[in-house]
């Protein structure tokens, strides 16, 4: 497959179109063409989240369809996803497993499958260079959002963003976009600081969970 240079203009027209397309299948979840539209969206756009989160609730909602005429939109993705990840859908075409409702594969951009509380898996999938294209699209999104004065889909933005970083640990994406917005006279509610003090409480558990525990003397 010829690799497409992905413009700004492009990508905006796939964010559109991917979300409009969230919406039909949260509505209609076994629709098998809103689902190929969603991914048909996610895979113009540079991020991996929005073609894990797409797939993953096509395999929930379009269970039945699974074993049938997939393997063209799986040879489409090949090399899109972590090796594992791949896999791991494949597991599914052979059922060899399934996608459950709340489920590891999940991503913030799911409408159908919610994250797991694995924590640990989450974040073999969270590479900093993913932390980095989440912060630039969600800071991007952010300031045209305020810049047309659309105070709902700031909301709704941000709660997506909050959702990302406590499922999936991504530290560096909160405190990246944090950064730039505070730089921007950005207005953080509570919401803010309640997600910044969750994430250290992660943080904080992980290292009592790895810490040995010392020899009594």
């Amino acid at each position: 497959m010829v690799n497409v240079p992905v413009t700004e203009e492009s990508e905006l027209a796939a964010r559109k179109a991917f979300r409009y397309f969230s919406r039909k299948v949260f509505v209609v979840p076994n629709n098998r063409y809103y689902h190929e539209q969603r991914i048909n969206a996610a895979l113009l756009l540079n991020e991996k989240e929005p073609l894990q989160g797409a797939l993953a609730d096509f395999f929930y909602g379009c269970w039945y369809d699974i074993p049938y005429n997939v393997e063209e939109i799986f040879a489409r993705i090949q090399g899109r996803l972590h090796p594992q990840i791949e896999q791991a859908f494949h597991n599914c075409i052979n059922k060899l497993d399934y996608i459950k409702h709340s489920s590891i594969f999940a991503t913030r951009w799911s409408v159908l499958v919610t994250p797991s509380l694995n924590v640990d898996t989450h974040r073999l999938r969270i590479s900093s260079d993913d932390a980095k294209e989440v912060a630039k699209n969600i800071t991007t999104e952010l300031m045209e959002a305020r810049d047309n004065e659309n105070w709902q889909t700031i909301k709704q933005i941000e709660n997506e963003f909050f959702a990302h970083c406590l499922a999936c640990n991504d530290r560096l994406a909160f405190s990246i976009v944090w950064f730039r917005l505070g730089k921007s006279d950005w207005l953080f509610d509570e919401r803010w600081s309640d997600c910044q003090q969750r994430l250290e409480q992660t943080t904080v558990s992980n290292e009592e969970r790895t810490t040995p525990i010392p020899e009594a003397q």
